[in-house]
């Protein structure tokens, strides 16, 4: 539309200014009346007014505004136009058809037919004009022309509503598809939001679980530690005897009891609570080994745990919670894989040439089948008899290691074991980055302060 209000910006005077300068220079033309010059120059100022104004509304953001004026003018001019005889028309005038095509085709199909009938209009106006014009022709050759008028007028007008007919149904058709497609994002958006909240308590409910599977192993530790305190407590008047080098001897093994004793709460506590998702730079293979006595407390002491890599040196990018997670949820799961007891390892390396950290967690078990591999990290799949298990343990390792950039693929057949290989990205380590506290607990050699 801007484009033809353009072309009638430029067109529309040039097109007068040069049938001036054809009258200035002689040239044979049809002579009007004053009175018809006077009309014609009006009609054609209108018109150039009207499409400069179309070019401002549109730009503006008023489009169909600027081709309702346009159109508007368009029927005015073509009235006075019929009602002028005198005026100098090109043959077959055009203006008409431009009218109800544009109607049509970007006002709609109410649009058209009222254009057709405000059309109808015109030309009984133009008519009546013409026949009460001096030395007009008989009012039935002028009725004879305004009614051929009307009937091409009409064919144009059906072949434009049945031309876009089908172009109005599709883009009706897709703007109900956008607003569908607008209502899907949303509840998309929304079911995200909520799927990410029932992760997290996912994560939370797993790190309890597994508190709760290793309270048995640490109550066991505990009761060693209060055993020896109790031990030196109930010597000490032999410790006495023996001089202050024998008492300072106990109260050093006491106090490494209870660091050890300390050590073990700590990870707990730090573990158990829920929080913040926090993405942080560590050492894998320090924080692998750290985990160690909390690994141990998933197996009996038929079970043989290895440790195999570096103790240092495997720096990765994530939150160290899950890390720890991810590894107590395997360890859980080879557990169950050995009830009669077995060995569980742990192989760390790193794949230098794709800076990848490589992680092999490998039990001795019962295996599993091909059937059951292919469905090992779906949500809510397991194989243990009811209330032995909720089958959300692999699936929040797979969720995990998904949102850390990683990978976990499982290698096992039927009486063979099974082996988890986890694969994350090597990161520089970032020495500005300050140390996440892992506690509130600080132990001195004087004091033990929370």
């Amino acid at each position: 539309m801007q484009l033809l209000f353009a072309t009638c910006v430029v067109v529309v005077p040039a097109l007068k200014l040069a049938y001036y300068v054809a009258i200035i220079l002689g040239a044979p033309l049809h002579r009007e009346q004053r009175v018809d010059q006077i009309l014609d120059l009006g009609t054609d100022v209108l018109i150039t007014a009207s499409a400069c104004f179309g070019i401002f509304l549109s730009m503006r953001g008023h489009f169909r505004l600027s081709v309702l004026q346009f159109l508007g003018v368009l029927l005015v001019s073509f009235t006075i136009g019929d009602m002028s005889p005198g005026m100098n028309h090109p043959a077959g005038d055009p203006t008409p058809y431009i009218v109800l095509a544009l109607a049509g085709q970007i006002l709609g199909r109410r649009a058209l037919w009222m254009t057709y009938l405000a059309l109808l209009v015109c030309m009984t106006l133009g008519a009546l004009g013409t026949a009460s014009a001096p030395h007009a022709p008989s009012l039935l050759t002028v009725a004879t022309v305004q009614v051929e008028r009307a009937i091409i007028s009409l064919v144009i007008a059906v072949i434009v509503d049945q031309t876009m007919a089908p172009l109005r149904a599709a883009l009706t058709e897709s703007q109900s598809r956008g607003r569908e497609l607008e209502k899907l994002n949303a509840n998309l958006a929304q079911e995200i939001v909520m799927r990410e909240k029932a992760q997290d308590h996912l994560i939370h409910v797993q790190k309890l679980e597994a508190v709760g599977r290793i309270a048995t192993g640490v109550a066991h530790d505990f009761d060693n530690v209060l055993n020896v305190m109790i031990g030196y407590a109930a010597h000490r008047d032999r410790l006495a005897d023996r001089g202050m080098p024998a008492v300072l001897d106990a109260m050093e093994d006491i106090e490494l009891q209870a660091r050890r004793a300390l050590s073990i709460s700590r990870k707990l506590l730090n573990f158990g609570r829920k929080d913040v998702i926090r993405s942080e730079t560590f050492d894998a293979a320090m924080a692998l080994h750290e985990l160690q006595p909390m690994l141990r407390q998933f197996f009996g002491a038929s079970t043989r745990l290895r440790l195999e890599g570096p103790s240092v040196g495997l720096h990765i990018r994530m939150d160290r919670g899950q890390f720890e997670l991810m590894l107590l949820n395997l360890a859980a799961n080879a557990a169950d894989a050995m009830p009669q007891g077995g060995e569980f390892m742990i192989r760390l390396g790193a794949d230098v040439g794709e800076k990848m950290l490589t992680l092999a967690v490998q039990d001795t078990g019962h295996g599993m089948s091909e059937e059951v591999r292919q469905r090992i990290f779906e949500p809510f799949y397991t194989t243990k008899p009811w209330g032995y298990g909720t089958g959300l343990g692999l699936s929040a390792v797979f969720d995990i290691l998904s949102d850390a950039a990683g990978s976990v693929t499982v290698d096992s057949k039927l009486g063979e074991g099974a082996t988890f290989n986890v694969r994350l990205p090597l990161t520089v380590p970032d020495h500005t980055e300050p140390a996440r506290p892992r506690s509130g607990i600080r132990v001195s050699r004087d004091s033990v302060a929370l």
